[in-house]
Parts: structure tokens; C-alpha cells; sequence
């Protein structure tokens, strides 16, 4: 601001505050100037320490071993360097081999929804199995049990002779019934359709046991074509006339289950093999996967190697999937385009503020070289002059510093409901003798709004650089205006409107960055921050800046003016 009092949050308080000031700002040209193809230009990238040029020339004299004058033990360490690098490279390029594929995190995710699947599909086939077969078995062991008691009423009534006779008549049945019974102890065949008691029954007791006997095989026609191998499964029972008597009667009742098995065999098959082809087609589609995810990621990897090798235009290229990795690629962009954006921001602030700082400093040396050789008087005007050069740089570099604490969060300060209104008012009673002393007039356009919620000092400061930028750029206008007042939408607006020529359309954008002044030859006086603070403070309280024209039907050959907008949200929409 020139010739107005700075609002006192943002002056500089003391020497040390401005000695501060001007050693950050001396160190940004030299790290913003450096050539595009050195680490500093390529985001702060790090490379690996090496040895000095003069080591690097020894190691290269010595053919085929280490340098005369270096141990391996000193050199250990820089073998173990490249090997890193050389790991470090692999691992963010090359082919996509089956290596790769089976430890990416598609592959492993995949992998274990598999390995939970199958073992779902485990669970769900012993389910199956025993809500099955273990029924069939169940009512198998029934029917025996149930064909034994009845056999043992037979024989406690009618004796061993009706028993015999009841097993040959059920014998000669052609069903699944199996029997068989033995005179004890002499050990003959009385009746049934088996020759000989299973081998199975001896260690049995009187439990259940499958075994396996001989059957003659009947074609459709009922003739006998051989022997056939059948299954069952059975009980051996001793009856015995009364406890005194020393004969007894082996009957072994059993059910041929070869048909029960046979089905057994083939459901265990079929789960089986379902369960090989799930897992197998779920390691397929998780490789596929795999290389479909990596394919994308190693784009991710292309595009981050050519931006660290220095070209920041670089972009991710987007698929269209609108999936977490387009939105991440995306967001990767928008990331890369403000890295951009502050890269170029650098080097044109270093470049003008080379340009600022030169022509005071030359000023400061041409004068204090004069006054060498002046008098006394000649002497005071020069030390006057050189002060009020220091203390332009001194304001310079003091906007610098509030731009940047404001934009890392650390000058914003506690936000609190703010009357925009107050605020304008107050203001205006400030700039009020200044504006007429410069010939204008200002008009207060204030309505009552609701609160917004934010920092005093900043919107302030920022309120007062938009009223500073009308008083200095508004020439031949005769009218300043200050605005607050509710849109239509319910957001608040603080606008500072003048009827001076304005800013051309396509120079609004390039206003808000910093040290940028229409005035290409630099030779008025201010920095080029006055509106870039604008813009931080706006950022900070997400509120939106705006140029436009203060008249919006301008005749042919009138001054548009211009109206500087900051569009707050209400504190209760916040809230």
C-alpha cells in the first residue's frame, strides 16, 4: 500500500522481523534459478552421494581393480550404493513377468477371496454330504436293527427251525437283503444267500461294518452271467435257545449299498473337482487381473520416471473407467498440474524478484558512492533516500512472508462469525480522507448480511489491498465503491468496484500471481502482491475471487472499470 497506514497484524514490528524477511527471500532465486536439469528443478529429487570428480578420475586411471590409493572397505559401501539403485530401478520398471504378477496386491486379494471360496465350497459340500448319505447310512443301520429283532422274535418264539426256514424264504429274494446263518460251534451254513460269514465279522462284535462279497450277476433276461463284486454293510447277532444250552446260531443280517457308494464315489468326485476348476479359474482371473492392474500401475511408474527426469508436462493417461484408479490418476494430475504451476511460479518470482531487488540496489550503490564524495546535507538526502529504498524492499518481502504464511495455514489464525458488514464499514472510514485526497469519491453500498465465518485481520488486509489497487490504478475515474450485501444464492459478497480503464479478460488470470504488474516496464511503484494476497486470503476461507467490469453495458470507448469480488460462504451453511 502506498502512502495508506498498513493494518497493524501484517506491518513489520522491529528490525529483526525485516532482517528475517530479506534472508528467506535472498535464498529463493537461488533455489528457483537452478537449470532445469539439476534435482532442485525436478521437485527436490535426491540422488545418491558419489565420490568427488578428482576420486572419480583416480578410480577410472586403475584397469580392473580398486583404486590404488582407496580400500575395498572404503569402497564396500558404494558397491552396496548401486546395488540399491539398480534394486530400486528394477523394482519400479520392466517386464511384467509371473514374478511380478503373483505378488502384486490384485493377485494376493484374489488369491485369498479363492482360498475362502473354496473353503466355502467345502463347507457347503460336508453339509451336502451329510444331510445325504449320512441319512442313507442311518436308515440302512434301521433297517438291519430293525430286520434283527424281528428275526430274534422268531426264534424265542418258533425256535431255530422257523428261523431258518423265514432266512431261506428271504434269501431267495432277489432285493438288497443279505443273511446268513451258522450253527455254533460246528460252524455250518444253515440257510442264507451267502457261503461263508465276511472276514470283516470277526473283529466286528455285534457293530455295523461294511465289507464286500461275491454275487452272481443277472443279465435282463434273468440268466446268471458270472460273479459280480457288491458292497455291503451289516450286523452279526448270537441267539441262543437259554443261557444252559451249549448251541448257538451266528445270523448276519446286512444291506447290499453298492448303488449307495457308487453314487458316494462319483458326489465325492464331483466336489473335488469343482473345487480344483474354482480354484484354478480363480488364480486365472486373478493373474489377469493382476496384469490389467499392473498394466495401469506401470503407467502410473512411466509417468512419474519422465516427470522425475524432468519433464513436468507429463500427465496419467486416463482410461475412462471412472474405477479408484481413474480417480486416482486424476487426483495424481490435478496434484502434478499445481506442482507445475508452483515450479513456474518460482522461477518467474525469482526472475522479478531479481528484477525489484536490482534497481533498488543499484539506486542504494550509486547513491552511497555519490555521497562519498558530497557534503554533509548531500550526505542526509542520500541516507534519507537509501532508508526509503530498504524500507520498500522491507514491505516487499514482509507481503512475501504473510502470503506465505497464509498459505500454509499458519497466518490464517482462529476463524471465528465475522459481520462483513462492520468490517466494510470500518474501512471505509479509514480509506475515506485518503480516497477524497486522491479526488475521488467513495460510495458505500452496504446491506445487512448474514455472518461469515473467518479471520478479521486477513479479510482486512485483504479488503484494504483491493481499496489500495482502486486508489492506485483508477486514474482519470472519479468514483470508488465498497460493497457487502447478500446473493441470491445466500452466499455473502465484498466487492470494491472503480470506473478506471480495468484489466482486459485475458490478463484477469495473470493478475492474481505474484510480482505480476500490467505494466510491463516495473517502473511504478508497488510489488505485484496486492492482489495475490487477495487471492491467498480468499483460499484461505474457501471463498471466491472474482474480476469482472464494474459496468457491465459499457458504451463504445468507455472505461469498464473494475469490480473486484470476494464471495464468502454463511457461517451457518459452514457450520
Amino acid at each position: 500500500m502506498t502512502g495508506l497506514r498498513e493494518p497493524a497484524a501484517l506491518r513489520p514490528q522491529d528490525a529483526e522481523a525485516s532482517a528475517d524477511a530479506v534472508n528467506v527471500a535472498a535464498t529463493a532465486p537461488a533455489n528457483a534459478s537452478a537449470p532445469a536439469g539439476e534435482p532442485a528443478a525436478r521437485g527436490g529429487e535426491e540422488s545418491a552421494p558419489g565420490p568427488p570428480e578428482n576420486a572419480r578420475a583416480e578410480t577410472a586411471e586403475v584397469d580392473g581393480g580398486w583404486p590404488a590409493d582407496k580400500s575395498k572397505e572404503e569402497a564396500a559401501p558404494k558397491t552396496a550404493r548401486a546395488r540399491r539403485r539398480a534394486r530400486d530401478r528394477r523394482r519400479v520398471g520392466g517386464k511384467l513377468t509371473l514374478n511380478r504378477l503373483v505378488r502384486t496386491t490384485a493377485f494376493r486379494f484374489t488369491f485369498l477371496y479363492v482360498l475362502v471360496f473354496a473353503v466355502a465350497v467345502s463347507a457347503l459340500g460336508a453339509f451336502f454330504y451329510n444331510s445325504t448319505f449320512a441319512v442313507v447310512d442311518r436308515q440302512t443301520d434301521e433297517i438291519i436293527n430293525q430286520d434283527l429283532v424281528v428275526l430274534a422274535d422268531v426264534f424265542r418264539n418258533d425256535g431255530p427251525g422257523t428261523l431258518r426256514r423265514v432266512l431261506r424264504e428271504r434269501a431267495a429274494w432277489r432285493d438288497d437283503g443279505v443273511y446268513i446263518m451258522i450253527a455254533s460251534p460246528s460252524g455250518a451254513v444253515l440257510a442264507g444267500n451267502l457261503t461263508a460269514l465276511p472276514e470283516e465279522a470277526l473283529g466286528a462284535d455285534e457293530g455295523f461294518f461294511d465289507f464286500s462279497y461275491e454275487r452272481a450277476a443277472i443279465d435282463a433276461a434273468g440268466r446268471s452271467v458270472g460273479e459280480e463284486t457288491r458292497r455291503g454293510r451289516g450286523k452279526l447277532r448270537r441267539f441262543q435257545a437259554s443261557p444252559q444250552s451249549d448251541s448257538s446260531f451266528l445270523v448276519f443280517v446286512a444291506r447290499d449299498i453298492t448303488s449307495h457308494e457308487d453314487l458316494r464315489e462319483r458326489s465325492q468326485e464331483q466336489i473335488t473337482r469343482i473345487g480344483a476348476a474354482t480354484i484354478g479359474l480363480g488364480l486365472l482371473i486373478g493373474l489377469v487381473s493382476s496384469r490389467s492392474l499392473l498394466n495401469r500401475v506401470e503407467a502410473v511408474n512411466r509417468t512419474a520416471r519422465a516427470i522425475r527426469q524432468g519433464d513436468l508436462s507429463r500427465r496419467i493417461k486416463l482410461t475412462g473407467s471412472e474405477d479408484e484408479l481413474d480417480h486416482l490418476s486424476a487426483n495424481l494430475n490435478v496434484m502434478l498440474d499445481q506442482i507445475e504451476r508452483l515450479m513456474s511460479g518460482m522461477r518467474e518470482v525469482s526472475d522479478n524478484i531479481a528484477h525489484d531487488l536490482r534497481s533498488p540496489l543499484t539506486r542504494i550503490r550509486a547513491r552511497l558512492n555519490d555521497a562519498l564524495k558530497a557534503d554533509h546535507q548531500q550526505k542526509d538526502e542520500a541516507l534519507r533516500a537509501t532508508l526509503r529504498d530498504a524500507e520498500g524492499m522491507i514491505v516487499t518481502f514482509n507481503e512475501l512472508l504473510s502470503i506465505a504464511r497464509i498459505e500454509s495455514g499458519e497466518g490464517a489464525g482462529a476463524m471465528e462469525p465475522l459481520d462483513i458488514v462492520s468490517l466494510a464499514e470500518e474501512m471505509a472510514e479509514l480509506y475515506e480522507p485518503a480516497v477524497q485526497d486522491a479526488g475521488f469519491k467513495l460510495v458505500r453500498r452496504l446491506r445487512p448480511c448474514p455472518t461469515v465465518l473467518g479471520s478479521r485481520p486477513l479479510i482486512g488486509q485483504a479488503l484494504a489491498n483491493m481499496l489500495d489497487n482502486a486508489l492506485k490504478y483508477a486514474e482519470g475515474g472519479g468514483t470508488i465503491s465498497i460493497e457487502a450485501a447478500p446473493s441470491p444464492d445466500g452466499r455473502i459478497v465484498l466487492a470494491v468496484a472503480d470506473d478506471g480503464p480495468g484489466i482486459p479478460k485475458a490478463e484477469r488470470s495473470s493478475v492474481l500471481k505474484r510480482f505480476v504488474r500490467l505494466e510491463r516496464s516495473r517502473t511504478s511503484e508497488g510489488s505485484g502482491l496486492g492482489l495475490s494476497l487477495v487471492a491467498a486470503v480468499a483460499r484461505a476461507h474457501r471463498a471466491a475471487l472474482r474480476l469482472s467490469d464494474a459496468k457491465r453495458s459499457a458504451e463504445s470507448g468507455e472505461r469498464p472499470g473494475l469490480r473486484i469480488s470476494l464471495v464468502f460462504s454463511a457461517a451457518e451453511d459452514l457450520g
